[in-house]
């Protein structure tokens, strides 16, 4: 990667919005705090005897608790044996009302839980991460369930929800792996994003009652065995990607009174063979890999389609009615089949299959004049008088002849992408756009990867830092090269080690932050605003990034905090990590890019940088992000002492990463210059790359 570019997207971040994490519920002004189940007595007055037998007793139970202005009790922790616990609904005679945030987070031992009457509130992340939890009861007097509560719960297959709950937080049972079918309350009226995202084996959610307006962002994000939903009348709401990934999804049935649509609402369900919805909009990616569903009529009344909305589907015959005003470009991208247009449509008119403006001036998409003939289209004209071809109005049209008339004068972005044609001849004076023809060039040739470019040698393969040098090979001979080869064992005997020190993992879990990272540039940033918690990165990171941003910060934020923490390392590991600029700044204590020199310099001397969150078990695929590296020696203590560590263990990938705390200090023991062997999918034969190198420790703050 290249630090010009890093440098210029770097200065692009700049709006706040701050990250809050996981804190313990504090108790009302003028509440006393209570610690460890002692209540603390008025006066400093003497405790009756029976009064503190009762308190012992309460002690054994295990639970901690805070008093509440009115006089109730919240608890805040639980250290007791475990297994199935029925929480009692008084303790010193005080009633229990709420579940403080994370008071039973990461507990293994629980493997059921009764909550009593008289609980209103379930706190965030109370639950979170109690990998054997299998059962919840819920009493009739819960209102609310706060964010996480539930989330990362492996086992728990039964949550016994009652008709009172009024609001279930975001991300309340996400990734509950166990979790088969759902009953929600009558009262329920609000429902949180992500709220059950990631329940895999979720089949069948039945809605009680009709209070429900709203279903949020990525509700049902990831839910791939959920097959038939029948959403209450009163939903009138549907976010962005609500249903993306529910790839078991075939039927889904809707009010009439749905007024808006998310967008990618409905991206990958794959099995989705009707949707018969009403919309004024009708959103960016919608129907995305909806390859089932064949047909597909915009209702009456919808104002606007939006980029993308039927491509990359399985649709084939589309109706627009006379309402639509705009169709933006890219709307029927990949799309293959026809259209139908209402004759009274006033902004639009097809010309032998094709979608033009009103005034015939404007090719809006390209679509074959018979799409049922058995001899496939390979030519066509564009009619005189044309002067503008939209973005992506040949793409993947497969096309081999294109005739473009006089009258034209702009051509769009991608309006030729995978489109390769013999000859095209664009008259003079046409404004072309630059990614006119995408990925493809002109003349129907592909693009040959570029050769690899012969660096020049170093004067020095090794340490320039001379008598500087702290790095003595026999002190960190116990530390682990673990390359890519081997990478995926490592992740198994990880979890193996876990499991035998009884912190129950799973390997969806462990790569749950990285698994949604899209290119280099798009997940490596986001990651870094997310983590630090950055308020002049964050904003401005989603509209750079989209939504791989927004992945990140689902995952990263909202993402089974308590697991990733417990995680234990077995091992002393060697890591590896490319560079930006400003890395290299905080190394150094420079305000500028540091030479080698003043990294020599800078030897010995400790820093914290968060931005450095991402290595790789692979030097090549480090190499690949910067001009310098970071050789980590990062020992199990550290690690262990640091926290979150999380692995990506996807199966058979490229590219090996750890992601470090961003509480990391690093101190440097050396500084000089490395050869890495390289291999490209393209060439039969290895290259060698010159990096410039920093070896640091991992050292705890």
């Amino acid at each position: 990667m290249k630090n010009s570019i890093l440098k210029s997207i770097f200065c692009v971040l700049c709006v706040i919005a701050l990250l809050t994490g996981c804190a313990v519920e504090r108790p009302a002004e003028d509440s006393e705090p209570v610690q460890n189940g002692e209540l603390n007595p008025e006066n400093d007055s003497p405790v009756p005897e029976k009064e503190a037998e009762a308190q012992d007793k309460e002690q054994d139970l295990g639970f901690e608790y805070s008093e509440n202005s009115d006089g109730t009790l919240s608890l805040t922790g639980y250290h007791g044996s475990g297994g199935e616990l029925f929480i009692p609904a008084e303790l010193g005679g005080k009633s229990i009302v709420s579940l403080g945030d994370c008071s039973f987070a990461g507990l293994l031992s629980l493997t059921a839980v009764h909550i009593p009457e008289g609980v209103e509130h379930i706190g965030s992340y109370a639950f979170e991460c109690c990998g054997n939890l299998k059962k919840v009861y819920m009493p009739n007097s819960l209102k609310s369930i706060g964010d996480g509560a539930f989330s990362g719960c492996a086992s728990l297959y039964l949550a016994d929800f009652q008709d009172g709950v009024e609001s279930i937080g975001r991300g309340a049972f996400l990734c509950c792996d166990s979790l088969v079918q759902l009953e929600l309350p009558g009262a329920l009226t609000e429902l949180g994003e992500f709220a059950f995202a990631g329940c895999d084996v979720l089949s069948s959610v039945r809605f009680s009652g009709d209070g429900l307006v709203t279903l949020p962002d990525r509700v049902f994000y990831g839910c791939s065995s959920l097959r038939r939903l029948s959403l209450p009348e009163s939903v009138t709401y549907i976010g962005k990607r609500a249903f993306s990934g529910c790839d078991s999804l075939e039927h889904l049935y809707f009010s009439d009174d749905l007024s808006h649509l998310g967008e990618y609402a409905f991206e990958g369900c794959s099995k989705l063979a009707n949707a018969d919805l009403k919309a004024e909009i009708i959103p960016t990616g919608l129907f995305s890999g909806c390859f089932e569903l064949k047909w597909f009529s915009v209702s009456d009344g919808a104002i606007r389609i939006e980029r993308g909305a039927f491509g990359s589907s399985g649709i084939t015959s589309l109706g627009i009615p006379a309402s639509v005003e705009e169709i933006e470009p890219g709307a029927f991208f990949q799309m293959r089949g026809s259209i139908s247009l209402d004759g009274d449509n006033e902004r639009y008119r097809l010309i032998d299959g094709s979608l033009y403006t009103s005034d015939g001036k404007t090719l809006v998409a390209y679509f074959p004049a018979d799409p049922y003939s058995e001899d496939i289209q390979t030519e066509f004209t564009v009619p005189d008088g044309v002067e503008t071809i939209c973005a992506y109005a040949f793409a993947e049209s497969g096309l081999t002849s294109i005739s473009l008339p006089a009258t034209l004068k702009e051509i769009g972005a991608y309006a030729f992408e995978g489109v390769y044609v013999e000859d095209l001849t664009i008259p003079d004076g046409v404004a072309v756009d630059p990614l006119a023809f995408g990925d493809a060039e002109q003349g129907g040739e592909e693009q040959s990867p570029d050769e690899p470019v012969e660096e020049a040698v170093p004067e020095v393969i090794g340490s320039v830092a001379g008598d500087r040098n702290l790095f003595r090979e026999e002190d960190y001979s116990c530390f682990r090269e673990i390359g890519n080869d081997e990478f995926d064992d490592w992740c198994e005997s990880y979890l193996a080690y876990n499991l035998e020190q009884g912190i129950k993992l799973s390997q969806k879990v462990i790569p749950y932050i990285m698994r949604y990272k899209g290119e280099v540039v798009p997940h490596f940033i986001p990651m870094t605003a997310v983590q630090n918690r950055d308020p002049s990165m964050w904003a401005e990171a989603a509209n750079t990034f989209g939504d791989d941003f927004e992945d990140m910060y689902l995952m990263m934020v909202h993402g089974l905090s308590t697991e990733l923490s417990r995680g234990r390392i077995q091992e002393d590991l060697i890591l590896y990590s490319g560079l930006y600029d400003s890395q290299l700044m905080a190394a150094a204590g420079t305000d500028v890019l540091p030479t080698q020199k003043q990294l020599v310099d800078a030897i010995g001397s400790e820093f914290s940088d968060p931005i450095m969150i991402s290595t790789t078990t692979d030097p090549g695929v480090a190499a690949g992000f910067g001009d310098t590296l970071f050789i980590i020696y990062a020992s199990r203590e550290a690690m262990e002492t640091l926290g979150a560590i999380c692995i990506d263990a996807v199966a058979h990938s490229s590219e090996k990463e750890i992601l470090m705390n961003p509480n990391a200090h690093y101190r440097i023991l050396d500084v000089g210059n490395m050869a890495i062997e390289q291999q490209n999918d393209w060439d039969t034969e290895s290259s060698i790359l010159f990096r410039g190198y920093v070896k640091v420790e991992l050292v705890t703050p």
